[in-house]
C-alpha cells in the first residue's frame, strides 16, 4: 500500500489486501456486549501476566473488542504490590502519549478558524524566530528537527512530582539540545508541547478546555480529560501508578517499584498528560480507525507517513500524531506511574486498550502486548469475521518482543 503501509516486497503483504475495506460500518466498542470464548480470554490472561512479568508493574486494565465475535474487558494482577486486590475497569489512569493523538485532533479540528495547519509557529510563539520554517502540521507529525526534552529534565521531575512546570520550560530545554535534520520523524515531546503552547496562545484558551470542547464532548468521553497542573491522584477512582528505578532494575526488580500516582500532569501536558479510562480509549481509538477509513486515500492527516525508523520496518510508520503497525493505528507511551498503548485496526474494527502501572518499560512492552492481545483477537471466529482479518506479525512475534522489551526478569 502506497504510504502507511510500505513494504509491499514482504511476503506479508499478500494477507493485508485493503479490497472491501470495513472501517467505516463495524460497531464501535461500546456497541460490543458479547463476551469473548473462555479459551481466548485464558491467552488474553497469559500474555498480560507475561507483560506484567516483563514491565516490573503490578497489574493492568485491559480491554478487547472484536467485532464479529465480542469483548472482554479485564483488571489482571493487583493494583499495588502484595495488595491483592485485581484493578476495575472502571479505574482512571494516565494515557501517556494517547494525549498527542488528542493535541492534533484539536489541531485539525480548529483547521481554518483559530488557526490553519500551515501557519508558522512563530505567529503564535514569537519568542522562537529560529523556527520561522516550522507549521503546526510539522509539530503534530513531529517532524520538525526538535529533540526531545523529557530526559533532560529527568532528574528534576523524578524528585519532585509536584512542580508545576509551564510549556515554555519544555520547549526550552528541548531548544536547547539543537535540532536534528527536519523531515523525518522524531520522538519529540517537545513538538507536543510547543504545539499545545500555540493553540493556548491562538485562542487565550487553555489546553483542557480545547480537548473539552473539541474532543471529549463531541465524542461522548465522559472519563477523558487533561487535568489541571496541581498535583493530584488521576481521579477519584485511579489506579495507582508505579515506577521502578534503573538502579532497582539492574538488581533484578527485586525490590517493589516506588509510587508516583500522585503527580503533576504539567510534566506531560499537550504530550502525554490525558487521563482516561480503558473504555474511553477503546472507543476513542476505533473512531480514529474510522476515520481513517481506507488506507489507499486517507484524510490529509495521515496521507504522508514517515517510517519510525528510516532503517527499519517500513510498514511501521507514524503521522498526524498517531502510529501505524500494518492497519493498527493509535498511540503507545508512557508517563510517570503508567504504560498504555492503544490500537484499532482499519480493516476489521478490532480494537485493544491496555495500561500497565509501570512505566520504567517505557511504551516498549506495553505496545507489543497491544500486538500481542490484537493477533490473538484476530484469531477470533465468527460468521461476520472478514476475509481480511489478518495482521503483518504472528501471536509468537509480539510474545517474544515483549520479552525482549522486558526491563524486569521474565519467567
Amino acid at each position: 500500500m502506497r504510504r502507511i503501509l510500505g513494504f509491499a516486497a514482504t511476503t506479508l503483504v499478500a494477507t493485508l489486501a485493503l479490497t472491501g475495506c470495513t472501517g467505516g460500518s463495524t460497531p464501535s466498542p461500546e456497541e460490543i456486549a458479547d463476551p469473548l470464548p473462555s479459551a481466548l480470554v485464558d491467552q488474553f490472561v497469559s500474555a498480560t501476566e507475561h507483560a506484567l512479568e516483563a514491565a516490573g508493574a503490578p497489574g493492568a486494565i485491559v480491554g478487547v473488542w472484536v467485532p464479529w465475535a465480542g469483548e472482554w474487558k479485564s483488571g489482571v494482577g493487583e493494583t499495588e504490590p502484595g495488595s491483592g486486590d485485581e484493578p476495575d475497569t472502571d479505574m482512571t489512569f494516565r494515557a501517556g502519549t494517547v494525549t498527542r493523538s488528542m493535541t492534533c485532533d484539536v489541531l485539525y479540528a480548529m483547521d481554518g478558524g483559530s488557526v490553519r495547519i500551515d501557519d508558522p509557529i512563530t505567529d503564535y510563539v514569537p519568542s522562537v524566530p529560529q523556527l520561522d520554517d516550522v507549521t503546526l502540521g510539522s509539530l503534530c507529525d513531529s517532524e520538525a528537527g526538535l529533540r526531545s526534552s523529557g530526559d533532560l529534565n529527568w532528574n528534576q521531575i523524578l524528585p519532585n512530582t509536584a512542580r508545576e512546570w509551564t510549556p515554555r520550560e519544555f520547549v526550552s530545554s528541548g531548544l536547547g539540545s539543537g535540532r536534528t535534520s527536519t523531515g523525518s520523524w522524531n520522538n519529540s515531546d517537545t513538538s507536543y508541547f510547543l504545539l499545545g503552547y500555540a493553540l493556548e496562545n491562538a485562542t487565550h484558551t487553555p489546553l483542557a478546555e480545547l480537548i473539552q470542547t473539541y474532543l471529549t464532548d463531541p465524542e461522548n468521553l465522559k472519563h477523558t480529560v487533561l487535568p489541571a497542573s496541581k498535583a493530584a491522584t488521576p481521579g477519584s477512582n485511579a489506579l495507582p501508578g508505579f515506577y521502578t528505578s534503573s538502579s532497582a532494575r539492574q538488581a533484578g526488580c527485586e525490590e517493589p517499584p516506588a509510587e508516583y500516582t500522585k503527580i503533576s500532569s504539567s510534566m506531560g501536558y499537550a504530550d502525554s498528560g490525558i487521563v482516561s479510562t480503558i473504555d474511553d480509549l477503546g472507543t476513542y481509538t476505533a473512531k480514529l480507525a474510522r476515520q481513517i477509513g481506507d488506507l489507499e486515500d486517507p484524510p490529509a492527516r495521515w496521507a504522508d507517513s514517515m517510517p519510525v525508523d528510516a532503517d527499519g520496518d517500513q510498514w511501521i510508520r507514524v503521522a498526524g500524531g498517531d502510529r501505524f503497525y500494518g492497519t493498527m493505528v493509535g498511540q503507545e507511551g508512557s508517563i510517570l506511574g503508567y504504560s498504555t498503548a492503544t490500537y484499532s485496526d482499519i480493516n476489521t474494527g478490532v480494537t485493544v486498550a491496555v495500561t500497565l502501572n509501570n512505566s520504567a518499560s517505557g511504551g516498549n512492552v506495553v505496545g507489543a502486548l497491544a500486538r500481542e492481545l490484537a493477533a490473538i483477537a484476530m484469531t477470533a471466529d465468527g460468521s461476520r469475521k472478514p476475509e481480511d482479518a489478518a495482521l503483518p506479525w504472528t501471536i509468537e512475534q509480539a510474545h517474544d518482543a515483549v520479552t525482549e522489551a522486558a526491563v524486569c526478569p521474565v519467567s
